[in-house]
């Protein structure tokens, strides 16, 4: 089964059931703040490391969603989503000396489509004392569910290394020539000698606390990380694509290194150093690490609307009768206890 045909077949059942439960609360809504990318650019001065040991603050993105929501009972709800997350890094933020030399960066943008499931670990109906007017609950949730996204990985060609290369005779393309405010699909030029889908599937998982007002708007704060299938949302996974079968912008993308950089980083042989940065016909010099695939993650707010709305079994069996017959609420002929003429609680 393609991905496509999943992400339907979650579709038809969720709206399936929405149209079976229609007297369940629902509500819509959209959701924004931070996009944050952890893969085979940035990190800190070791190897790979997950979660948020190696995420870069000043890289953080932005992200933005529209939703709707499908409450089944006072634990269990569905939530389906779209949107945009925008991610980023470089290898100048890293202290590691073996990524530093990389020089690598990207820039991409997620169109992701997801279905959340969110279970309810805490609530309280009113958390506000009993003399306020309004009704405020919270509760606490953790978050899973799966995600369809695409995604294009894009970078600029490094001036240092188009110079540095030229200089080598590796490329023929006078370095002036080039335009470095441009930002390249890396895909199209296969760095790494892969052409890799731009399409993908991920797995969402996060926790969030939601409060609600007089059971109408719904404030949140939710964190998902999703933990994805692909290894290219940084166009960076494996070793140097063959130069042969690209042109001079593709090489210059494919290695931004340059002995400028290597120089700054102390080390004592840095003609023999860039080899491992290079593509190379003796052996296998490593682009990256295929053995964990990228991930990304959200730190978003959110505001809904809850649309209140009932069965059609309720609508024929209890409304219809009671407009009918001219049904009306009967009237309390006592007052409740507590209660004194100034409309105040007695103690």
């Amino acid at each position: 089964m393609t991905v496509q045909k999943l992400i339907l077949l979650f579709a038809s059942i969720f709206i399936g059931i929405i149209s079976l439960h229609g007297q369940y609360r629902w509500d819509v809504g959209m959701a924004v703040g931070t996009g944050n990318y952890l893969g085979d650019i940035g990190g800190e001065e070791l190897t790979r490391r997950d979660l948020i040991f190696d995420l870069h603050v000043d890289q953080t993105k932005f992200s933005s969603h529209l939703f709707a929501r499908y409450r089944f009972n006072n634990t269990i709800s569905v939530k389906g989503s779209f949107g945009t997350v925008f991610l980023g890094d470089t290898d100048d933020a890293s202290i590691n000396k073996d990524r530093v030399a990389r020089n690598a960066h990207f820039r991409n943008r997620i169109y992701e489509g997801s279905v959340r499931v969110q279970g309810i670990v805490w609530a309280r109906p009113n958390m506000l004392p009993y003399q306020f007017r309004r009704n405020v609950s919270g509760e606490l949730y953790g978050i899973a569910g799966l995600t369809y996204f695409r995604h294009n990985p894009q970078a600029r060609i490094t001036q240092e290394a188009a110079e540095y290369q030229y200089g080598e005779g590796l490329i023929s393309t006078d370095p002036n020539s080039f335009d470095y405010n441009l930002w390249y699909d890396l895909r199209d030029y296969q760095t790494e000698g892969v052409a890799y889908s731009k399409s993908s599937v991920a797995i969402p998982m996060g926790v969030g606390a939601a409060f609600t007002l007089n059971k109408n708007w719904r404030l949140a704060l939710e964190m998902v990380w999703s933990l994805t299938f692909t290894d290219f949302i940084d166009d960076v996974s494996t070793t140097y694509g063959d130069p042969e079968t690209m042109d001079d912008i593709g090489r210059v993308l494919s290695s931004p290194t340059h002995l400028g950089i290597i120089n700054t980083l102390g080390i004592s042989d840095s003609e023999n150093y860039i080899q491992n940065h290079q593509y190379s016909e003796s052996f296998n010099s490593p682009r990256g690490n295929p053995g964990r695939n990228d991930a990304f993650g959200t730190l978003q707010v959110s505001i809904s609307r809850i649309i209140k709305s009932q069965s059609s079994f309720s609508k024929r069996n209890y409304i219809n009768k009671r407009k009918k017959n001219g049904w009306k609420a009967p009237r309390r002929n006592y007052k409740p206890r507590g209660y004194n003429k100034r409309g105040r609680a007695r103690f």
